[in-house]
């Protein structure tokens, strides 16, 4: 979850006020720059107004071309910036900073400003960049000349720059604050979807009590409430199911036992070979009938809860080499060698002693069907912190890779002839399941299986 619906969430509100950040950045700094370069343009052009509007008289009375070295001497500009008076020719009659340039008639600035409208440029002068605007002194709709101001764009700049840090820094702030808020909305989110999810393996897993909390009433809200009525619906059906196996189950035993009995009273009083043989085949049945039907009774008795366990202090070394010396004639007859390596140091577990010792007589006759002539394996060792783990390996034919994950569920068998009913490896995952453990199956085609079995060393 963490890299998928959360991770989008974030990186998409993210890339959002990046984009939002950076673009009204560019505008605002954009027209910080116009209004920066619009601010110098209009001073400048009123300080060419007020030169221009100071020596009106004296302009009109044409006598700049002989006097301009003394009105520069004599007018005190309010702004650090080059001034040059020009005549309509181009020429520089005075100039407040020296330079050897005499005319300027080639200037853009300069041309359009001595047709009678105010003009500016920008560019750089000496490896610096400056701004320059060329007022003329128009009396009557007569050009007089004009007054060329030039100053550096360098302070200019320099605040610029102060004020694009300043916002570049407010706009990282607005960068952090949204990711951290974004990671916090994506939460909202994503933990309530992990709660789904979490609840919804646990409703897989057969665990139909389990409920959905809902926070709000949303989309999300209605998913917990669709998940909810359907655990119940579902719980409700496994309920009737689990009884109605239970009550047919039941009901099987009383007929399934009266058969058996007679098979054998007419067995005993058969005289001819064949039908002492059909006999004997109503008997073998009855006793697989009985099995199943037993099989059935556990199986719906552990998935309804209804099979209470009775904890007690057990040994599980002795009750593994209980089930093994039980076994141990079928394996001599198979040609089959069981080997067993027990921890000495092994403490007691909290255990129901008749269910474990179902669990092992399954596991182990499952092993013995499917390993001719091998060897079975059982390892008992302390687990990672207080558990025990039972490893039962044999060298069989192993399980498909195609059935392994779901050789665990209910009436799920092997192809062979060796197949029992499909609900052996369903009643020790249940039973195990009531221990608080775990069973984990792993195998090859034609390597064999092993059976791990974890198990806590006290119930909680």
């Amino acid at each position: 979850m963490k890299k998928g619906i959360k991770k989008r969430l974030v990186w998409s509100y993210l890339l959002l006020i990046i984009f939002t950040v950076a673009l009204f950045e560019t505008i605002i700094l954009s027209a910080l720059m116009v209004y920066y370069k619009g601010g110098v343009q209009q001073t400048l052009r009123d300080q060419g107004a007020m030169f221009s509007a100071f020596y009106e008289q004296e302009l009109l009375e044409g006598r700049l071309e002989n006097e301009a070295e003394q009105f520069l001497a004599q007018y005190n500009f309010l702004v650090n910036v080059q001034v040059q008076l020009i005549n309509n020719n181009g020429k520089v009659l005075a100039e407040t900073h020296k330079s050897h340039i005499k005319n300027l008639s080639q200037e853009e600035d300069v041309r359009i400003g001595l047709t009678g409208t105010p003009s500016y440029w920008t560019g750089k002068m000496n490896g610096e960049k400056v701004m320059a605007v060329t007022y003329p002194f128009v009396f009557s709709g007569e050009t007089k000349g004009a007054i060329r101001l030039t100053t550096s764009l360098s302070p200019l700049n320099s605040v610029f720059t102060e004020n694009a840090f300043l916002l570049l820094a407010i706009g990282g702030i607005v960068v952090v604050l949204a990711a951290v808020i974004s990671f916090f909305l994506a939460g909202t989110i994503t933990k309530p979807v992990s709660h789904i999810i979490t609840a919804a393996e646990q409703m897989a897993a057969g665990k139909f009590s389990t409920r959905i909390s809902k926070k709000q009433d949303d989309e999300l809200g209605k998913l917990a409430d669709t998940l909810n009525y359907m655990a119940e619906q579902v719980e409700k059906h496994e309920h009737l199911k689990n009884e109605f196996i239970a009550s047919v189950s039941h009901d099987l035993r009383t007929p399934l036992t009266s058969v058996k009995g007679w098979a054998i009273t007419l067995q005993s009083m058969a005289t001819d070979d064949l039908f002492k043989e059909g006999l004997e085949i109503i008997t073998n049945e009855s006793d697989r009938l009985t099995s199943l039907v037993s099989d059935l009774l556990d199986l719906s008795s552990l998935s309804s809860g209804k099979l209470s366990f009775v904890f007690e202090h057990v040994d599980l070394p002795a009750i593994i080499k209980k089930v093994v010396s039980q076994l141990q004639p079928r394996a001599e007859r198979q040609g089959v060698q069981i080997l067993t390596e027990m921890d000495p140091n092994l403490r007691e577990i909290k255990a129901d002693k008749n269910r474990l010792i179902q669990v092992f007589i399954n596991v182990l006759d499952n092993a013995l069907k499917f390993t001719p002539n091998g060897t079975i394996s059982i390892s008992v060792s302390e687990g990672n912190g207080d558990s025990i783990v039972i490893n039962i390996k044999d060298t069989g034919v192993g399980i498909p890779i195609d059935k392994l994950d779901s050789i665990k569920e209910k009436f799920v068998k092997g192809k062979t002839q060796e197949s029992g009913t499909g609900l052996g490896l369903a009643i020790c995952e249940e039973i195990i399941k009531g221990h608080q453990g775990t069973l984990h199956i792993d195998s090859r085609p034609s390597e064999g299986t092993t059976v791990r079995i974890i198990l806590p060393v006290t119930i909680m």
